[in-house]
């Protein structure tokens, strides 16, 4: 059964080298068009990935289950897996805030691995070999051990970057859902990881390259689908000539006019009903029922129209603009759901739209 688990582990860890490579390949060929930096960070992280896991099938060829490795945390793998941490740290962290990793940034993310780095030199011949859990708890006090440790659980803090630095959606080409999903992702595989340094377990052997490679490819799918990148105003609400509305809510619905036209709150790709009644000073149920009288449609249909709004308005005032910039600009973080409504409000695709205005 443990030899089955080896080869099934020897597996997933090729699966994990080609789909990283592919997605580093694809990435690369897409950045050099693009020259986007945030797409250099991920086509870096899925690299390294990919030849990390090449290594460890060159170093196990001909090797059985019993030839491998018995020992827990072992160092320098340790480390290598910490410095692969920050690089998939890298790539949110341009798509979030593109201004904020200078060099002195990126050095300082980067300054616990080179001091862990130093410090292991001087345990070179002195390393405790630890063969399970109960090893490390034994000889948890000792340096060379908690240096390891450290390495180990120093990844975590990273993971929480993101929620750290400042979001402003006028920059950043990701909302707050993307946020997440890509925090918690990079939070389970540390967790699996320093489960799998602690305990040599077989099954996470075999979980480990799986979650990576998952990993990768929705990173790279969203990239290349979904993300509009930044590159290089509006017609106001429309209100219907005839309206059975009260006096209250004529003056809820000049209210939500005056942030459309005046704050333009609609740029705000996180903008929620929720978010909408509390800047009305109101309720989501009254808000949306307002809305739905005026209007004829939702909350929802009101923000999209008014996006597509904004990307007419700038491509009739710059026929030649970068449609996802128009995009981006107008509020949208999704590719599909921005054309997708553009198409749906207007009849037309953007393209379409564009050459029947240049015409």
């Amino acid at each position: 059964m443990t030899n089955i688990l080896f080869s099934i582990s020897l597996a997933a860890t090729a699966v994990e080298m080609a789909g990283c490579l592919i997605c580093a390949r694809n990435l690369r060929h897409l950045q050099r068009e693009s020259f986007d930096r945030s797409r250099r960070m991920l086509a870096m992280g899925a690299l390294f990935s990919g030849l990390l896991a090449l290594a460890v099938l060159l170093g196990n060829i001909g090797m059985s289950i019993q030839e491998m490795s018995a020992f827990v945390l072992q160092p320098w793998v340790g480390l290598l897996y910490m410095s692969l941490n920050i690089v998939m740290v890298l790539y949110p962290i341009s798509v979030i805030r593109p201004d904020w990793l200078t060099p002195k940034r990126f050095l300082f993310l980067f300054l616990p691995t080179l001091i862990l780095a130093i410090v292991y030199l001087f345990f070179t011949s002195r390393w405790t070999l630890l063969e399970n859990a109960n090893d490390v708890w034994e000889h948890v006090w000792e340096p060379n051990v908690m240096a390891r440790l450290v390495s180990l659980f120093l990844m975590f803090p990273y993971c929480f970057i993101l929620f750290l630095l400042p979001y402003n959606y006028h920059h950043s080409s990701a909302d707050k859902g993307w946020i997440w999903n890509y925090s918690l992702g990079l939070l389970a595989i540390c967790i699996v990881h320093t489960a799998l340094m602690l305990t040599n377990n077989a099954i996470l052997l075999i979980i480990l390259p799986i979650m990576v490679s998952t990993f990768y490819f929705f990173s790279t799918e969203y990239e290349l689908r979904e993300r509009l990148r930044p590159c290089e105003e509006v017609t106001s609400v429309e209100r219907p000539s005839a309206s059975s509305s009260t006096p209250l809510e004529q003056d809820l619905w000049a209210r939500v006019c005056r942030l459309m036209d005046q704050e333009e709150v609609w740029k705000d790709p996180d903008l929620t009903l929720y978010d909408m009644s509390r800047l009305c000073a109101t309720n989501a149920t009254y808000l949306n029922r307002v809305i739905q009288i005026e209007t004829g449609h939702g909350f929802k249909e009101l923000i999209n129209a008014k996006r597509v709004a904004g990307v007419v308005a700038q491509i009739e005032q710059n026929p030649d603009i970068d449609v996802q910039s128009a995009f981006f600009n107008a509020g949208f973080r999704s590719r599909t759901t921005a054309w997708r409504n553009f198409k749906d409000i207007t009849g037309k695709s953007p393209a379409e739209y564009k050459q029947a205005f240049k015409q």
